[in-house]
């Protein structure tokens, strides 16, 4: 009886230091196809900030690797833990935003520079999507946004020229993203315990942790003139946690960033809020962008 082929998975990359407290671990999966110039897909799980890890995400990664013929990695990134239970207001702010996009962005340039290890290898490390679930939605945003505060510090870390990983970035996928804190903890006020793990006391942090409340500078400090990655946002009609307006407002905010006309809002019937990412649906609908924009 033949085996059936399946991706090739590479465990625990560590992509920056570890400690007691950081989560820097990713996952990688090469397809089973050997696809000529692959993409790299990096999968940001959400948790609310709090909670969430690689591990949970194994089917969607083979399945998007078989799906696509690209190569994916699913990262884990520090998490808002709180130092006593029962306390949001516990957790060192070391832990707290922007900690969650910053490890983000130092995963993007691991996977960036290391395209050419052994065990990585096997993608085009200037093709890069990122598909951002729930409060992966909101680190995907920021670092698609905001390239000045999150993508050029790693740039200047690794000593490559400003503006490398930002153009890597091809194409963003918010799925049942978060886009506004402020908003939604307005809209649901019994987050109010997960947003202060995640975010603090402060007002001011709500905003500068929203995607849809970013001044984008048109040319960063470093002359880097900026241009939005091909973007697309995809919301269940069944999602009982995130309200679709997250979606519709971050969609049209959107509009006002980019001169091009490449951002995309889909909606569907595709599950409550974390059983759409099982679903072959979500695995087709993933495909289809990547598919469209790497052929563009």
């Amino acid at each position: 009886m033949q085996a059936s082929s399946a991706p090739r998975v590479i465990n625990d990359i560590v992509y920056a230091p570890v400690s007691s407290w950081e989560k820097h671990h990713l996952d990688i999966y090469h397809p089973s196809s050997a696809k000529h110039n692959r993409s790299l897909i990096v999968f940001v799980h959400g948790g609310a900030w709090r909670t969430g890890d690689k591990s949970g995400f194994v089917d969607l990664a083979k399945n998007l690797a078989e799906s696509t013929g690209d190569t994916v990695a699913v990262l884990s990134y520090t998490l808002s833990i709180a130092a006593v239970k029962d306390d949001p207001t516990s957790v060192p702010p070391r832990a707290q935003h922007p900690k969650h996009v910053q490890d983000v962005a130092l995963a993007l340039g691991y996977l960036y520079t290391h395209a050419s290890d052994p065990d990585v290898s096997g993608y085009n490390p200037k093709h890069i999507y990122l598909v951002g679930h729930s409060a992966g939605g909101q680190i995907t945003g920021l670092l698609g946004l905001r390239p000045d505060l999150y993508l050029e510090p790693v740039e200047a870390q690794l000593g490559l020229p400003h503006g490398t990983l930002h153009s890597a970035i091809r194409g963003i996928v918010g799925v049942e993203g978060i886009y506004n804190v402020d908003r939604l903890l307005k809209v649901w006020p019994s987050y109010r315990d997960f947003v202060v793990q995640g975010f603090g006391e402060h007002p001011d942090a709500l905003i500068h942790g929203s995607p849809d409340q970013q001044e984008v500078p048109l040319v960063s400090a470093n002359g880097v003139k900026f241009a939005l990655p091909h973007y697309a946002i995809i919301q269940s009609n069944q999602d009982e946690l995130v309200d679709a307006a997250q979606a519709s407002d971050y969609y049209a905010y959107l509009q006002t960033v980019s001169p091009r006309k490449d951002v995309e809002l889909e909606f569907g019937d595709w599950g409550t809020h974390d059983d759409m990412l099982q679903t072959a649906q979500f695995t087709k609908t993933i495909t289809k962008y990547i598919q469209r924009w790497s052929n563009s």
